[in-house]
């Protein structure tokens, strides 16, 4: 009798112990509209604050986490020259590879994502017709449109996002009916909504070196604009044609993004989104979001400040096959 009450009372310890550590979990896990989500931190570091980022938030169930086998090594930093970067995992936000992804850097046209991500928010109709002034030209790109010409704010959107295009996006934000001071502070309001604690803008195309960001701010940015169909959509484009409204003669642009169209094998791979960006400030920038057919999984890879313009596609290509090799997702 008495071995059975023992037993009863080592089994009421058991429950009550495992009940007690599941509230202390829940209640420790961090709660962001009504759902709990997990901190991941880079895998293999010895020093978890080298990798830990409260803004990579993932859900807590279902998920399937990146992780590499033991004896598989890190990425070497020194064989990129992105003075930053980062590669994460899309869908829980685990940081795969980190260069000073913390640090501060001018980050050029990458700005027109979150210039793109406003637009949609805020207004967002592609059939807009907006007459091109020339209030809207910018330095830094090719003049796609003259002064007085109607075209589309879709056309706007696309050649700001695939072919880089400064006067695309001032006319964009324009369309929006807010003053570019306005826009702006709409688009800070927007970091600091989605967690970008070390992201400041002061224009919408990434002209001025006073737009800053670092790589881990970057991932929250793509995560989120490339979430959006069209941004989405246009940056996957090899070259975009359109037509003014009131002209004869269609245009085209072309994409910035080297690695489209083959440069990286589409056989095991697809972009699901990029964006290039450079000025004498910044070096050469890219974000890049890819897919492996074989692991099923989407990455985003940032690089800040290579040192060549073709560096950064090369390097982008280096971590993607690097990472998809070295990590496994399990449950």
């Amino acid at each position: 009798m008495k071995r059975i009450k023992n037993k009863f009372k080592s089994v009421d310890f058991f429950i009550i112990t495992i009940a007690s550590l599941l509230v202390l979990l829940n209640f420790h896990a961090p709660k962001i509209s009504g759902e709990n989500f997990l901190d991941k931190a880079q895998a293999g570091s010895s020093d978890w604050r080298a990798s830990y980022s409260p803004n990579h938030l993932v859900p807590a169930n279902n998920i399937t986490f990146p992780y590499r086998p033991k004896g598989v090594p890190l990425f070497n930093p020194q064989e990129i020259t992105a003075k930053e970067a980062a590669v994460v995992d899309q869908g829980t936000g685990r940081i795969l590879f980190q260069k000073d992804a913390h640090a501060k850097r001018p980050i050029a046209s990458l700005t027109k994502l979150m210039t793109a991500l406003v637009w949609t928010e805020i207004d967002g109709n592609l059939d807009k017709v907006v007459t091109f002034e020339s209030g809207d030209y910018r330095d830094g790109s090719v003049p796609y449109f003259i002064a007085g010409e109607e075209v589309k704010t879709k056309d706007l959107l696309y050649a700001g996002l695939i072919a880089s295009s400064n006067s695309a996006m001032a006319a964009l934000v324009r369309s929006s009916g807010q003053t570019q001071e306005d826009f702006v502070k709409l688009m800070n309001i927007k970091a600091k909504e989605l967690g970008m604690t070390e992201t400041n803008f002061v224009e919408p195309t990434g002209l001025d070196s006073r737009n800053m960001s670092t790589a881990s701010d970057l991932f929250i940015l793509a995560r989120n604009a490339f979430e959006k169909l069209e941004i989405s959509r246009a940056t996957q484009l090899q070259a975009y044609t359109f037509k003014p409204i009131n002209k004869t003669m269609s245009r085209s642009v072309k994409n910035t993004n080297w690695l489209l169209g083959g440069a990286i094998d589409e056989g095991n791979y697809k972009i699901q989104g990029g964006k290039t960006g450079y000025i004498e400030e910044s070096d050469y920038n890219f974000v890049l979001k890819i897919y492996n057919k074989e692991k099923d999984k989407d990455l985003i890879v940032i690089l800040l400040g290579s040192k060549e313009t073709d560096s950064r596609f090369l390097e982008a290509k280096k971590l993607v096959e690097w990472a998809y090799k070295s990590y496994l997702w399990k449950i």
